[in-house]
């Protein structure tokens, strides 16, 4: 469960990691399956800490 800032970013970096990618940042073009994990990790913070306006 995503509830604070500190456990987004382990969550997004985990995340990379998993993928094999070494960069920072994900590319403009490319990098869809990283984009994507990344809005699902925001979208669970947000509903967790209500922050999302839902």
């Amino acid at each position: 469960m995503i509830d604070n800032r500190v456990t987004l970013r382990d969550y997004l970096e985990e995340d990379r990691i998993a993928l094999g990618i070494h960069k920072k940042r994900p590319s403009f073009f490319g990098d869809e399956i990283w984009k994507y994990q990344i809005a699902l990790r925001y979208n669970e913070y947000y509903r967790n800490t209500g922050r999302g306006g839902y």
